[in-house]
């Protein structure tokens, strides 16, 4: 796909938004929900070599916004782990991002994954937030081959705007997000 017509098809997904935004409001004024950030977290552990190559990925993800690293809240001394250590990163997305993330994430990097059938629609939490994994990073087209680290995951909170789960997952279906069909 050209850069041209994928500018295009991001632009249309910012009006999708707009339009599904519309549906909702029909239902009830008062209570909109909307995305209000996404956050993507990773712990590889103690090796510093790991730790940049973890910290570029999420580099190439995110379109160009940095991650900071995560430290170790406590002393474990069976693992070897002292407080402070840094052991993974985390990032933020905000605001435009979120739905170029979102695009990327639903229209190219699902459908590369070998033998998807969806995501649970059981994961939202008590505050109607959505959480799920990825358990590898191949299916980023952005991130060189020589970046990945063997069987390193990816862990994605969806954060809400309200904490009602029926709308949230709503919101979700209507964005075309694959969630598993429960019968």
């Amino acid at each position: 796909m050209k850069e041209y017509d994928k500018k295009i098809i991001k632009n249309n997904w910012w009006l999708l938004r707009n339009e599904i935004r519309e549906k909702m409001k029909e239902e009830n004024v008062m209570n909109i929900t909307n995305i209000t950030k996404i956050v993507l977290n990773s712990g590889v552990g103690q090796d510093n070599d790991k730790l940049e190559k973890i910290k570029n990925i999420f580099y190439l993800i995110s379109y160009g916004q940095k991650p900071t690293f995560t430290k170790a809240k406590k002393s474990i001394i069976n693992f070897k782990l002292r407080k402070g250590t840094k052991i993974g990163c985390k990032l933020t997305l905000r605001k435009k991002k979120i739905w170029d993330f979102l695009f990327d994430l639903i229209n190219i990097n699902f459908p590369r994954i070998p033998n998807f059938q969806g995501f649970s629609p059981e994961k939202f939490d008590s505050f109607g937030n959505y959480s799920f994994g990825i358990k590898n990073l191949n299916i980023f087209p952005t991130v060189p081959y020589e970046f990945i680290l063997k069987n390193q995951g990816l862990q994605i909170t969806i954060v809400f705007k309200i904490n009602c789960k029926k709308k949230n997952k709503k919101f979700l279906n209507l964005l075309n997000f694959p969630f598993v069909q429960i019968k």
